[in-house]
């Protein structure tokens, strides 16, 4: 089903028709037509958030698989909107600079159009944490062709100019984790180099720190598989990077920015072996998130189940088992209104039995939560899941090993 038919769905579901949906939105009734008929509009998450609203649903069903066919729409969306003369769909932030460069021939960016885009990234992020980033890619992939295309050809003050380059560089991080998550790998590095890059050029430390961070977990993790370095990673690499995030933020970083570049160091150094540097840039981290000092941006995602999980990821790569078990567990019940964040410490979780030979205990808590995460649609979890399923084949003989197993063939 793509998007524009479950937007049909909905609507009709609510009795509902084409016109009335365009009055609540401000379309005319051609555009509604156009949108439930997968036009390039429905691949911007602008737009989306507008109808989800408007249905009262969660706009996470509305981000749906789709085709090649729409995959080119998606291409084409800034011709389609945003830089089509004439076109009829006007809407968000690619709407308004249509408006303007219909008026005036120049496209003019304003806080407001900064705000759209800022939200728009923040959603993808929200969104990831709810139904993981395989169904994400396209989306950010949009609107990363949509702020850079401002980026080159709009009309903008040199204060707006700034704030529009370091919100590139933060969709370009967004994008990067997507494609991370959905195990696309070499475009996830290549959306991290970029958005480092264009923060610089912004002058904006924060925002580099964070496409530093992602990029250095990249590194040092590697592909996907258990919690042991697949044979890509580059943990060398990822400490540097880490290194490289927390100089970058240095000057106007808080708490949390503080915390999350050493418990990713601490991350990078588990993966070499490490357990001396582990273990201080994990007190560090833990140091850092109880002071007060300094600013941290909206896109610090680390509440404390997350750094609990991440502590105990790091101890569990050292085989310090039993202390990663308190704070993993920590992260799984902290977790429990994100599904696809819950889910990825519940395997964590899970491994860390399995690799500390309490294999029965590991299996029984996949198996428990089986159906909730194969609804996760993130590739590096599913990866993670039949990396696991490998690693316990030998031990075929235990009850729990066979009902995962079975479990497993039947996805």
């Amino acid at each position: 089903m793509t998007t524009g038919e479950v937007i049909r769905r909905v609507r009709k579901s609510l009795g509902m028709t084409q016109t009335e949906l365009g009055a609540i939105l401000g379309y005319t009734q051609p555009v509604i037509s156009q949108l439930e008929h997968d036009g390039a509009a429905v691949h911007d998450v602008r737009v989306l958030r507008r109808i989800a609203k408007a249905l009262h649903v969660p706009l996470a069903i509305l981000i749906v698989e789709s085709d090649e066919e729409a995959d080119v729409n998606r291409r084409n969306f800034l011709r389609a909107s945003a830089f089509g003369a004439g076109t009829a769909m006007t809407v968000g932030a690619a709407g308004q600079a249509a408006a303007a460069a219909s008026s005036t021939g120049t496209i003019q960016v304003g806080a407001a159009d900064i705000a759209e885009i800022n939200a728009s990234t923040n959603q993808i992020h929200e969104l990831d944490l709810l139904v993981g980033g395989d169904r994400l890619c396209r989306v950010a992939a949009n609107e990363v062709r949509y702020v850079e295309q401002l980026l080159g050809a709009a009309s903008y003050s040199e204060a707006i100019g700034r704030q529009l380059t370091s919100a590139a560089a933060e969709m370009m991080t967004a994008a990067g984790w997507v494609h991370y998550d959905a195990g696309r790998l070499d475009q996830a590095r290549r959306y991290y180099a970029e958005a480092a890059q264009t923060a610089a050029a912004a002058g904006d430390g924060l925002a580099a720190s964070h496409a530093l961070l992602n990029a250095s977990m990249q590194s040092f993790q590697g592909g996907f598989g258990p919690s042991k370095p697949s044979r890509e990673a580059r943990p060398r690499d990822g400490v540097n990077l880490a290194d490289a995030a927390q100089t970058a933020a240095r000057r106007d970083g808080g708490p949390r920015v503080r915390a999350l570049g050493a418990i990713y160091e601490a991350g990078a150094h588990s993966a070499t072996g490490d357990a001396s540097a582990m273990t201080n840039a994990i007190s560090r981290a833990h140091r850092a998130y109880e002071s007060g000092r300094g600013h941290d941006p909206d896109w610090v995602y680390l509440p404390p189940a997350a750094l609990a999980g991440m502590t105990g990821w790091s101890y569990m790569r050292i085989g310090d088992h039993r202390t990663a078990t308190a704070y993993l567990q920590e992260a799984v019940d902290g977790t429990m209104s994100w599904p696809r964040e819950n889910v990825g410490w519940r395997i964590k979780l899970a491994e860390n039995h399995i690799q500390g030979g309490e294999i029965a205990d590991g299996c029984q808590i996949l198996i428990d939560h089986f159906d909730q995460i194969n609804s996760v649609a993130s590739t590096r979890l599913q990866s993670t899941i039949d990396s696991v399923v490998q690693e316990i084949h030998p031990h075929a003989t235990v009850p729990e090993v066979r009902e995962l197993l079975g479990l497993a063939a039947s996805r």
